[in-house]
């Protein structure tokens, strides 16, 4: 009988249920507006449409008017938690509810009074011997908003400094925050537990498969008894991942034995293919081209990079082979095997070379590179009745700086690269020397549509030799789609009577753009171009800038944009054959 009773109970209970939620599941929800009045400022009005629930699930209504009330008393206090991180510590906030109006109208009034601000701020290093952190001080300006994310900043620029002092486990131990409301001004005194000052004691790598061990220790930028700097662990770990041999890099320190003060460092690894095959193609005003490369980024197991390439064009036949062995001598200094061999076939000469080069590459910080060696060159260049065989020895220099965001769609950064050699003729007494510098900057002017400008000079000279003693295929010429655009290949600068382009022993170009990238598929391009290349001999030559403009389409891609230009001359001279000129390649102008 009494199982019989529960189960009664327990059946009506389920219909009771089932009732009820089907009688809420017709009963209308409560639509609504929700807005904020009285913010002034469209930050924190942004801040808190972000964070207030009321906001956030307009589009899923409450099934009834209690839910409702509840969902904004909820948010009330979030609003005053985001109003007093942004300084405003006295601020009233309060909500009203229209429900005469069809949505219900929901209206947040906040009274700010005041924005309070900074006064003074201090830094105390609990149970420091060290007189050299007094010299460290507050970046927060007095006078400033009292905005709390500048406070956690300022603790965690604060740490970075003291990791890159020596002391690899600091902690923020208190943080006091005084106000005072009469003055509407904030004090904050941040007190830090430095830890045990430092240096590196030893490392284990754990993820090598096929990379030798050795290739680790030779690349390490700091000796074991070096103090301790958390920037050289981070430049480390960029650099690990920047050789292509690893997926992912981690580079650690670890508590250290008792009683001592040096810490080890854990490298965590894991590695990549080795081998990449690519290919590519693009068109110009020279026509269709295309290129093949294959690289080995371990060929002898211990990071050397071997990479092949192979490229073809209606005026170009060439192949490279290029060794790269890190470490050379010193961690960061690299040795560079060059062999290639071409084929050229432009309008300006027909040249058959084949170069070999051995440079030693030294990388002084992360955007700064140079380097110096030694090559030769033999080649077989024709142009016009001159038909001439060089034997040339070279010893090329060349420095970078390159603080670019990213190499393939940059939009802020710069790059700087500068490369001289001295050219010496083994089959003739001639010598000269050949001098390139180009300046590249990128600037963001619109960061919510993506709007920015890249400009670049190029400036070129040769010097120590009449302009007939430099091989036809080393001198200067401009035109084309990595030059001028909207002027056909090599087309600016002095020519013979027949239009043959001369080729100069001084070079000037520069190109600017305005680039936008409203979405994640497409960007544009408007450009402008300019330059010249002329020639010492010819006294009565025209060096006049040649100009070209143009619009641009850009495809987003995974590696990298794909480049389609459309450029017209603006003064060309009367050798200039075509008027439009379409460009389609991968990656930026420049």
């Amino acid at each position: 009988m009494r199982f019989r009773l529960y189960r009664f109970m327990w059946v009506a209970v389920c219909v009771s249920s089932f009732i009820g939620a089907m009688a809420r599941a017709d009963a209308p929800a409560v639509e609504y507006k929700a807005r904020i009045r009285g913010a002034g400022d469209s930050a924190l009005e942004k801040a808190i449409k972000e964070s207030a629930l009321t906001f956030r699930l307009e589009d899923r209504p409450p099934a009834t008017m209690g839910q409702l009330q509840r969902r904004i008393n909820g948010d009330l206090p979030r609003i005053e938690t985001i109003l007093e991180s942004r300084g405003y510590y006295d601020a009233a906030v309060a909500a009203e509810i229209d429900r005469e109006r069809d949505p219900v109208r929901v209206t947040f009034n906040i009274e700010p009074a005041g924005q309070y601000r900074f006064d003074r701020v201090q830094l105390r290093f609990l149970g420091s011997p060290d007189p050299s952190l007094e010299k460290i001080k507050p970046a927060l300006r007095k006078g400033s908003r009292a905005v709390a994310s500048r406070a956690f900043e300022e603790q965690q620029r604060i740490i970075v400094l003291l990791q890159r002092r020596g002391y690899p486990f600091p902690k923020l131990e208190k943080r006091t925050v005084t106000l005072n409301r009469e003055n509407q001004t904030v004090d904050v005194l941040l007190e830090f537990n430095l830890g045990a000052s430092s240096v590196y004691g030893a490392f284990e790598v754990h993820g090598l498969e096929s990379v030798n061990r050795k290739y680790i220790r030779r690349q390490l930028p700091w000796k074991p008894g070096d103090p301790y700097d958390a920037k050289q662990l981070d430049d480390f770990e960029n650099k690990l991942l920047g050789t292509g041999l690893f997926g992912t890099a981690r580079v650690v320190p670890q508590p250290g034995e008792a009683g001592t003060n040096a810490i080890p460092v854990k490298i965590t690894v894991t590695e990549r293919d080795k081998r990449t095959v690519r290919f590519g193609v693009n068109y110009s005003d020279i026509g269709f081209g295309a290129n093949a490369r294959w690289e080995h980024r371990n060929f002898f197991g211990s990071g050397e990079h071997l990479e092949t390439s192979f490229t073809w064009s209606q005026i170009e036949l060439g192949g490279n082979v290029s060794l790269t062995r890190p470490g050379f001598l010193l961690a960061n200094q690299s040795l560079v095997l060059d062999l290639d061999a071409s084929y050229e076939t432009p309008d300006a000469y027909e040249s058959r070379k084949a170069r070999a080069t051995t440079m030693v590459l030294r990388d002084f910080t992360q955007e700064i590179q140079a380097g110096l060696g030694v090559g030769y060159q033999y080649s077989h260049v024709e142009q016009l009745a001159s038909d001439e065989r060089y034997s040339l020895v070279f010893f090329p220099l060349q420095a970078a700086l390159d603080y670019r965001d990213d190499k393939l769609n940059p939009v802020r950064g710069a790059h700087l690269f500068g490369r001289t050699a001295f050219y010496k003729d083994t089959m003739a007494s001639d010598s000269f020397l050949k001098s390139a510098c180009e300046g590249r900057h990128y600037l963001t002017l619109w960061k919510r549509y993506r709007l920015s400008s890249a400009l670049r000079l190029t400036l070129g000279s040769i010097d120590g030799a009449s302009i007939n003693n430099v091989p036809a295929d080393e001198r200067f010429y401009a035109g084309g789609g990595g030059s001028i655009r909207g002027y056909e290949y090599q087309a600016v600068g002095p020519s013979a009577a027949d239009g043959t382009p001369l080729g100069g022993d001084k070079m000037l170009e520069f190109s600017t753009e305005l680039r936008l990238q409203p979405g994640n598929k497409l960007g544009y391009v408007a450009f402008v171009d300019g330059g010249t290349v002329y020639n010492d001999l010819l006294t009565n030559a025209d060096r006049s800038l040649r100009y070209g403009a143009g619009l641009g389409l850009r495809w987003f891609t995974a590696i990298g944009p794909l480049r389609v230009d459309v450029a017209y001359p603006l003064n060309p001279d009367s050798t200039q054959r075509e008027r439009v000129q379409f460009y389609i390649s991968l990656g930026q102008a420049f």
